[in-house]
């Protein structure tokens, strides 16, 4: 038998106003929630074409993205709000999906959404919350910040998860008195703050970065002091590769000065 109704998939950007809009657009159309997926472009699965469905794709719009954010934190609340942006942080396939049938939940049932466990897509979302949020507790361990020539820091790194919004606002309170830039090399883009500034994210090339990447001579001394001291505390007869890759994967260290 044919379906009732044709599914409709909506094609979004993957950043968080690309979702937002895609979520206005789909809510807007009253084609009914249950005939209705979203998926994020370029995200694996997403060039998957499904039977019997209708694809759409996504303008962004700014504006359309304020007024989902808008009504998530005043008619339902800021809870379920950070709940529903950090699992878009995440870098899975199905968040946009998620988060969107979530809301319609979370509409109907407000606040006490976060407390129906049962259902998938709140579930998903917790899943992607804990994903986002465990990766973030490790790179605010695992980071390093490399003084350049010119007294400015930098701080490059590739986590799985869109996490300059997540790991930004620790350093920026413990170091509000320094220049320093964090460098998303996997999404080329970055956060720069200026000292007594907030910071701001913005895409950059990574070419940009090496025009004036060159390490003060401070930086080169305590970078060669803390190699020697990591060779030199090393006992080769104890050395176990497995149980150091439990403790420190090797996705963390592509830019620590030890590795």
């Amino acid at each position: 038998m044919y379906p009732e109704k044709m599914t409709r998939v909506y094609e979004c950007e993957d950043s968080i106003d690309g979702i937002l809009s895609g979520i206005y657009q789909a809510w807007d159309a009253r084609y009914g929630h249950d005939y209705i997926r979203l998926t994020v472009k370029g995200k694996e699965n997403s060039d998957n074409l499904c039977l019997f469905s209708e694809y759409y794709e996504v303008q962004t719009d700014s504006q359309q993205a304020d007024k989902v954010a808008g009504s998530v934190r005043r008619k339902l609340s800021v809870r379920v709000y950070e709940t529903m942006i950090r699992a878009l942080y995440s870098g899975h396939p199905e968040k946009a999906d998620a988060v969107y049938h979530f809301l319609v939940l979370a509409f109907r049932m407000g606040e006490q959404v976060l407390d129906h466990l049962t259902d998938s897509s709140v579930q998903k979302v917790f899943e992607l919350n804990r994903y986002v949020m465990n990766e973030a507790h490790e790179y605010l361990g695992f980071l390093r910040f490399e003084e350049l020539e010119k007294g400015i820091l930098l701080a490059r790194f590739s986590p799985k998860n869109d996490l300059l919004e997540v790991v930004t606002p620790h350093f920026e309170d413990r170091f509000p008195e320094e220049n320093f830039i964090i460098f998303d090399t996997e999404r080329k883009k970055a956060s720069f703050h200026r000292a007594g500034y907030p910071f701001v994210i913005q895409e950059v090339r990574e070419e940009l970065l090496r025009d004036f990447a060159a390490l003060s001579g401070k930086e080169k001394l305590f970078q060669n002091l803390w190699k020697s001291f990591f060779e030199t505390i090393a006992v080769k007869e104890r050395n176990n590769p497995f149980l150091q890759r439990n403790n420190l994967p090797m996705h963390y260290r592509r830019y620590m000065t030890e590795f």
